[in-house]
Protein backbone atom coordinates (compact mmCIF):
# COMPACT_ATOMS: atom_id res chain seq x y z
CA UNK A 1 0.00 0.00 0.00
CA UNK A 2 1.60 3.23 -1.04
CA UNK A 3 1.11 7.15 -0.76
CA UNK A 4 -1.92 8.85 -1.88
CA UNK A 5 -0.23 11.96 -2.48
CA UNK A 6 -2.95 13.26 -4.24
CA UNK A 7 -4.64 13.84 0.00
CA UNK A 8 -1.77 15.42 0.73
CA UNK A 9 -4.03 18.88 0.93
CA UNK A 10 -3.04 20.72 4.19
CA UNK A 11 0.49 22.44 5.32
CA UNK A 12 2.50 21.94 8.19
CA UNK A 13 5.49 22.59 10.06
CA UNK A 14 7.52 20.37 11.98
CA UNK A 15 9.50 21.95 14.74
CA UNK A 16 12.22 20.68 16.57
CA UNK A 17 14.00 21.93 19.88
CA UNK A 18 17.69 23.58 18.87
CA UNK A 19 20.87 22.75 21.30
CA UNK A 20 19.70 23.25 25.12
CA UNK A 21 21.94 25.65 26.88
CA UNK A 22 23.19 25.58 30.29
CA UNK A 23 21.95 28.82 32.51
CA UNK A 24 24.35 28.04 35.58
CA UNK A 25 21.55 25.89 37.43
CA UNK A 26 19.95 23.95 34.85
CA UNK A 27 19.99 22.97 30.94
CA UNK A 28 17.30 24.97 29.36
CA UNK A 29 15.64 23.51 25.82
CA UNK A 30 17.13 25.65 22.85
CA UNK A 31 14.81 27.63 20.84
CA UNK A 32 12.51 25.67 18.93
CA UNK A 33 13.51 26.08 14.91
CA UNK A 34 11.44 24.43 11.73
CA UNK A 35 12.56 21.46 10.80
CA UNK A 36 10.33 21.42 7.51
CA UNK A 37 7.50 22.85 6.18
CA UNK A 38 5.45 20.06 3.75
CA UNK A 39 2.42 19.31 2.85
CA UNK A 40 -0.14 16.77 4.70
CA UNK A 41 -3.08 14.97 5.10
CA UNK A 42 -5.03 15.34 8.30
CA UNK A 43 -6.86 12.41 9.58
CA UNK A 44 -8.65 12.61 12.96
CA UNK A 45 -8.72 9.67 15.21
CA UNK A 46 -10.89 7.88 16.85
CA UNK A 47 -11.38 9.96 20.24
CA UNK A 48 -11.13 8.48 24.13
CA UNK A 49 -12.30 10.01 27.14
CA UNK A 50 -10.74 9.26 30.12
CA UNK A 51 -10.66 10.57 33.80
CA UNK A 52 -8.01 12.76 35.63
CA UNK A 53 -8.22 13.96 39.05
CA UNK A 54 -11.95 13.81 39.02
CA UNK A 55 -12.19 16.06 35.52
CA UNK A 56 -13.43 14.18 32.59
CA UNK A 57 -11.01 15.13 29.65
CA UNK A 58 -11.41 14.44 25.79
CA UNK A 59 -8.52 13.25 24.11
CA UNK A 60 -8.51 13.47 20.26
CA UNK A 61 -5.43 11.99 18.83
CA UNK A 62 -4.55 13.15 14.89
CA UNK A 63 -2.67 11.50 11.95
CA UNK A 64 -0.93 13.65 9.38
CA UNK A 65 0.54 11.53 6.69
CA UNK A 66 3.32 13.11 5.08
CA UNK A 67 5.77 12.22 2.04
CA UNK A 68 9.20 10.63 3.45
CA UNK A 69 12.10 12.64 2.38
CA UNK A 70 15.55 12.42 4.33
CA UNK A 71 14.84 15.81 5.62
CA UNK A 72 11.91 14.38 7.86
CA UNK A 73 13.71 10.83 7.82
CA UNK A 74 14.32 11.17 11.78
CA UNK A 75 11.37 13.01 12.95
CA UNK A 76 10.05 11.28 16.33
CA UNK A 77 8.06 12.15 20.08
CA UNK A 78 10.69 14.95 20.63
CA UNK A 79 9.36 17.01 17.32
CA UNK A 80 5.91 18.82 17.36
CA UNK A 81 4.06 19.42 14.53
CA UNK A 82 2.50 23.18 14.06
CA UNK A 83 -1.12 23.47 12.20
CA UNK A 84 -1.59 25.32 9.98
CA UNK A 85 2.21 26.09 8.86
CA UNK A 86 1.77 29.86 10.92
CA UNK A 87 3.44 30.95 14.04
CA UNK A 88 -0.35 31.25 15.22
CA UNK A 89 -1.32 27.57 13.90
CA UNK A 90 -2.21 24.57 16.92
CA UNK A 91 0.75 23.31 18.42
CA UNK A 92 0.27 19.38 18.32
CA UNK A 93 3.01 16.82 19.94
CA UNK A 94 3.87 13.66 18.27
CA UNK A 95 3.22 10.92 20.54
CA UNK A 96 4.37 7.99 18.92
CA UNK A 97 6.97 6.91 16.65
CA UNK A 98 6.10 7.73 12.97
CA UNK A 99 4.89 4.70 11.17
CA UNK A 100 6.47 4.07 7.50
CA UNK A 101 4.17 3.85 4.60
CA UNK A 102 5.21 1.60 1.70
CA UNK A 103 8.70 1.67 1.27
CA UNK A 104 10.12 5.04 2.50
CA UNK A 105 6.77 6.56 0.52
CA UNK A 106 5.44 8.51 3.27
CA UNK A 107 4.96 8.46 7.06
CA UNK A 108 2.41 8.75 9.50
CA UNK A 109 2.33 11.02 12.56
CA UNK A 110 -0.09 10.06 15.25
CA UNK A 111 -0.47 13.52 17.49
CA UNK A 112 -2.10 14.98 19.91
CA UNK A 113 -3.04 19.25 20.37
CA UNK A 114 -1.05 21.09 23.06
CA UNK A 115 -3.18 22.69 25.28
CA UNK A 116 -2.98 26.52 25.13
CA UNK A 117 -1.72 28.14 28.55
Amino acid sequence: MGLDTGSLDRRIRIERDGKPSHDGLQNVPGKPFPLATVWAQYKPARGQERFDLATREAEIPVAFIIRWSRTVADVGPADRVRYPAKDDGQLFEIIAAPREIGRRDGLELTCRAVKAG
